[in-house]
């Protein structure tokens, strides 16, 4: 579950942003990898621990909106087809990448755990890591605020009136760019607490640290349904279950291939996901 919280974080960024602009950010990986090297800097200065994963969450929210004012928004004002907003997030990747693994020398930097939850538990029987419940506790709480923010607020309500029609909620007074801005924030956000638990759990981060993660991301909202976040948050949870349970029954060298195979199995029956809506296509 906590794995899979994990998962969920990241599959709610991607979600989100593609829910309302209809854009798959191929950065996100980095941001969250930006955002986790933000929180190291932190630690290093001596900032405890919450104050450090606050850093690297405005850290990786700011440089999410950066991307969107500097990059994407010229596109959306020159009507760029779509194509061009996947090559543009590709190129920004390799950017932040390649800024990274010139900073680190290509090395991978130790992640201090002190602060962090340590040891374990016993529940039932069976040792429980504290530092992963604690990863679930926090995922429970962002994605409960994450709904409470979208369903009760005023500027949720804008987020999910662009999502649906961003002509007419223009019309209606609500300033798409500030709603795409908000909702950049918030994915890099989510993504740096997904990915300063990782590296915490790793004791160590590197500048490809999220490489791995962004097909995670993008498996996880295709298998929840794309454009839902309830999706995303079921999605993750249960990629993160079927990885960890083909680990301990099966082999931890078939765990992508028991995953991926399940994902393939539900698209099969449920080609739009868990929670993905058909969409009729005119011709």
């Amino acid at each position: 579950m906590a794995l899979g919280s994990t998962y969920a974080l990241l599959g709610v960024g991607v979600t989100l942003v593609w829910g309302v602009l209809g854009i798959l950010n191929f950065a996100h990986a980095q941001i969250l990898t930006w955002g986790s090297f933000a929180a190291l800097a932190a630690l290093h200065l001596g900032v405890p621990v919450p104050l450090a994963i606050l850093v690297g969450m405005v850290a990786a929210g700011v440089l999410s909106v950066l991307l969107d004012l500097a990059v994407l928004a010229p596109l959306r004002a020159r009507k760029a087809p779509e194509f061009s907003f996947v090559v543009a997030t590709i190129g920004v990747s390799l950017v932040l990448t390649t800024i990274l693994r010139t900073y680190t020398d290509a090395q991978t930097e130790a992640f201090p755990r002190q602060g962090f939850p340590v040891g374990a538990f016993e529940v039932a029987g069976q040792n429980v890591p504290r530092l992963q419940v604690v990863m679930l506790a926090i995922a429970i709480v962002a994605m409960a605020g994450l709904a409470f923010w979208l369903n009760r607020t005023r500027s949720g309500r804008a987020v999910r009136a662009v999502a649906h029609n961003r002509e007419t909620a223009e019309l209606l007074g609500v300033n798409s760019q500030l709603v795409f801005s908000i909702c950049f924030f918030v994915a890099g956000g989510l993504a740096a607490v997904a990915g300063i638990f990782v590296a915490a759990s790793a004791a160590q981060v590197s500048y490809s640290s999220g490489d791995g993660l962004l097909l995670v991301a993008f498996a996880v909202i295709i298998l929840g349904g794309m454009g839902s976040v309830k999706g995303a948050i079921v999605g993750g949870l249960v990629l993160g279950v079927i990885e960890v349970y083909a680990t301990s029954y099966v082999s931890s060298v078939f765990r992508e291939i028991i995953a991926f195979a399940t994902i393939l199995a539900v698209l099969v029956a449920r080609p739009s996901g868990f929670f993905g809506k058909k969409e009729a296509a005119r011709v």
